[in-house]
């Protein structure tokens, strides 16, 4: 395994919470089209205090929302509207310009609200930059799982292992949840960057011990995951972006120009937002 870096999680606040950002870093701005990642949870909230991320707007990107626990209602101005539940994942291609909000649901008679998530992002390709907003919610039974008898791995993005999710990829991505026991898995992926993210437990690529909510990013190589008492972790990349990406605030651009313009046109009238 040629490994390239190792990006430690920062904790940041996010809507009140307390949420692990691990891209984009100084060592490191993109694994494939993935962009930006948060870790948010396991988290208990009590339900007063459980507002979620108000109206907010994105340009030039696809915001990708994996919920491991809770449920989350997602709301945009091109009108989408979906219960996201646990399992399930979430992809809103916000092209030329979206706002969207996302709010926490609690299951009833509960008096806390549980949110274990990760959300990403992903930078469009050049002919996509541009695109109608669209959004897409595939449920966790809709989501094919690769198993061997002592792991599972549920497809979200991409092909892996023989099987491929529903999830439209604008470029080549693949993104999975997997759960190892003990022993071993072989981690193969026909893409040319590849990055995984322990959640928790212990566990080694090749030998080399891996530290909890640290990214580990290594090029095109099967790779042998293994853990003595199980572990919890993602695994994702892609194909390297083709052209350079700027970032700013909620948005992402193939130009410095373009990301200033939807920045300032964020703040105008005329940016669509959600009709109550």
């Amino acid at each position: 395994m040629n490994l390239l870096q190792t990006i430690p999680s920062r904790m940041v606040s996010l809507g009140g919470m307390k949420i692990r950002r691990v891209l984009p870093h100084t060592k490191r701005r993109m694994v494939g089209p993935f962009i930006f990642m948060d870790q948010g949870g396991p988290l208990r909230i009590p339900n007063e205090m459980a507002s979620g991320i108000p109206e907010h707007p994105h340009a030039g990107l696809s915001t990708f929302t994996y919920l491991m626990e809770g449920s989350v209602l997602h709301r945009d101005s091109a009108g989408y509207r979906a219960h996201i539940r646990s399992g399930d994942i979430a992809l809103m291609t916000s092209g030329s310009g979206i706002t969207h909000e996302e709010i926490p649901i609690a299951e009833e008679g509960a008096r806390e609200h549980r949110m274990f998530m990760a959300q990403m992002w992903l930078a469009l390709p050049d002919e996509h930059e541009d695109m109608t907003p669209t959004f897409e919610h595939h449920q966790r039974p809709s989501l094919p799982v690769y198993t061997q008898p002592n792991a599972t791995a549920r497809i979200a993005m991409g092909r892996v292992w023989g099987k491929s999710a529903p999830t439209t990829c604008y470029a080549p991505t693949f993104y999975t949840e997997l759960r190892l026991r003990s022993g071993m898995i072989e981690l193969r992926a026909d893409y040319d960057e590849h990055a995984l993210y322990i959640l928790s437990g212990d566990a080694s690529l090749d030998g080399k011990a891996l530290e909890p909510h640290t990214l580990y990013v290594w090029e095109k190589d099967a790779t042998r995951l293994s853990s003595p008492n199980g572990c919890h972790g993602l695994y994702f990349g892609g194909d390297r972006f083709p052209t350079p990406r700027w970032i700013g605030g909620n948005f992402v651009a193939s130009s410095r120009e373009k990301l200033l313009h939807w920045i300032q046109r964020s703040q105008t009238p005329y940016w669509p937002h959600i009709r109550r």
